[in-house]
């Protein structure tokens, strides 16, 4: 087959590709939106000020939207790394498949489309499966960190001591090379394969440093509906914003369950119930969940809009080895 042919096959294969991940994507929006049970929502703000509610409505979206942003600093820099020398929009790209993946129904049709991206880059399979897994591994140890902090405004003073749980982490900050270590031994004690790839100490002090800001600003807009619905600002503030922490890693880490959906939740209302009553609490938890994928799908789809055009438009301007129109190695690691 000629050189030509090969790219017309590589081209019409990524486009199959990109095709057949925004219609998944799209039926995973539609079953999320006609799954949901939206009557408690629209009960409570038929109850309150339409105008206070709208914009309660649009500044928790835009609240929870930075706080996404600093989580795609988390990820780039160990993507950074990790990965290849390439230009950040094209880093993003991959992060925003693998973000927007969670609502694709059955999520495996992202993958082809994640090792599509990587060979274009020369980023194999085991290189960016690394990068996935130490974000991972960041995203849940600084949420479960950020979340300890909602357990004394919850049990009392007398549960201060679970602020002692952070120490792991200031720990991780000083040594970073421990995650490396710990994944290690997990992998062993798994009988898995050992990671083969490790991050630095600044790429992973720079990403546990955004990725806990990111927890910490994202919870404020569960706060910011809590006090909207009758909630008291000072008692109800580290319950928003630590629980939300907590019970997005809570979700996380129950991986059978699509983006966490019930168990979030679940964790949510336990926080909630203790500072307003559970008729209100209720359609704030799922106002939380509604902001939560207006914002997610916002960021994702624009981010990847935008990273794709400026993408193509680095590419044609300024080519370079390993860019999109070169065919990968299928051998890259």
């Amino acid at each position: 087959m000629s050189a030509p042919d090969r790219f017309g096959w590589w081209r019409l294969l990524n486009q199959v590709l990109v095709v057949v991940f925004v219609v998944g994507l799209a039926i995973g929006l539609v079953l999320f939106v006609r799954d949901q049970d939206w009557a408690p929502v629209r009960t409570l703000a038929a109850q309150l000020d339409p105008i206070q509610v709208g914009a309660a409505l649009v500044a928790a979206v835009l609240i929870n939207a930075s706080g996404l942003l600093l989580g795609l600093v988390s990820w780039r820099a160990i993507f950074v790394d990790l990965g290849a020398p390439v230009g950040r929009w094209t880093a993003y790209r991959i992060f925003f498949v693998g973000f927007l993946a969670k609502f694709v129904p059955g999520r495996f049709v992202a993958l082809p489309v994640l090792l599509r991206l990587g060979k274009q880059i020369n980023v194999g399979p085991v290189r960016l499966a690394g990068v996935f897994v130490l974000s991972w591994a960041v995203v849940a140890l600084t949420g479960m960190t950020v979340g300890l902090a909602a357990g004394p405004a919850l049990l009392g003073g007398s549960a201060a001591w679970m602020l002692l749980a952070t120490v792991p982490l200031v720990i991780l900050f000083a040594r970073p090379h421990l995650l490396d270590r710990g994944l290690t031994t997990a992998s062993r004690l798994l009988r898995r394969p050992p990671p083969q790839v490790s991050a630095s100490p600044t790429g992973l002090r720079r990403a546990i440093t955004a990725q806990s800001l990111s927890w910490v600003v994202s919870g404020h807009h569960l706060w910011l509906l809590a006090v909207t619905a009758g909630a008291p600002p000072v008692r109800s503030y580290l319950i928003c914003v630590a629980g939300f922490a907590a019970a997005t890693v809570a979700g996380l880490l129950v991986m059978v369950v699509p983006d966490g959906l019930g168990v979030r939740e679940a964790v949510l209302m336990v926080g909630l119930a203790t500072v307003m009553p559970v008729s209100i609490a209720t359609p704030v938890v799922l106002a939380s969940r509604l902001v939560c994928a207006l914002s997610e799908v916002a960021i994702g789809a624009g981010g990847l809009a935008l990273a794709q055009y400026m993408h193509r438009r680095r590419a044609v301007s300024d080519p370079a080895p390993g860019a999109a129109h070169s065919v990968p190695d299928p051998s890259v690691t």
